[in-house]
């Protein structure tokens, strides 16, 4: 079986996760940046992984490009999403906001693999929104962001059980 993990990554928590995750899977399996590598023929791969982190509620624009662009051969695929997003609570509604319906349907596989905030690699823009988000997440009690590997490892159960 050939994998392939397409993701996009802002500060490299999600690259680190999909780097995780490749070494968890079974079988031949290509990591892809789509913001700096070339992306293969989707025929040429039984499993497809895309996934991205979630900032302000939306993943990175050309994942949900791509997604869309490439929509009915996904479909045709193992396929399996993820995010990187230190609020489990909002989940459901990230993953919504992130692929098409009809791919999420489609998915054998959906997790959040949690995050980091990673000031020290931030514009400014982003230190000082997540300075806020920070401050109103210990304000209600809401506990902070955190790694979630436990979800990579469960994405790779799944897939890898499509190998036997």
């Amino acid at each position: 079986m050939k994998t392939l993990i397409l993701y996009a990554s802002t500060y490299g928590y999600t690259q680190e996760c999909a780097a995780k995750l490749s070494n968890d899977l079974l079988g031949d399996v290509l990591l892809v940046n789509i913001n700096a590598d070339p992306v293969p023929p989707l025929e040429e791969y039984d499993t497809v992984l895309i996934g991205g982190s979630i900032y302000m509620g939306q993943i990175q624009k050309k994942i949900k490009e791509y997604c869309l662009a490439n929509a009915d051969s996904l479909k045709k695929k193992n396929l399996g999403f993820f995010i990187s997003c230190g609020s489990a609570e909002n989940f459901d509604e990230n993953i919504k906001n992130s692929f098409p319906e009809a791919l999420i349907n489609a998915a054998l596989s959906i997790e959040n693999f949690g995050g980091e905030f990673r000031i020290d690699k931030m514009k400014l823009s982003h230190k000082l929104i997540m300075k806020m988000v920070a401050k109103a997440t210990e304000k209600d009690n809401k506990p902070p962001a955190k790694p979630m590997p436990e979800n990579i490892k469960k994405m790779a159960q799944t897939i890898n059980h499509l190998n036997v």
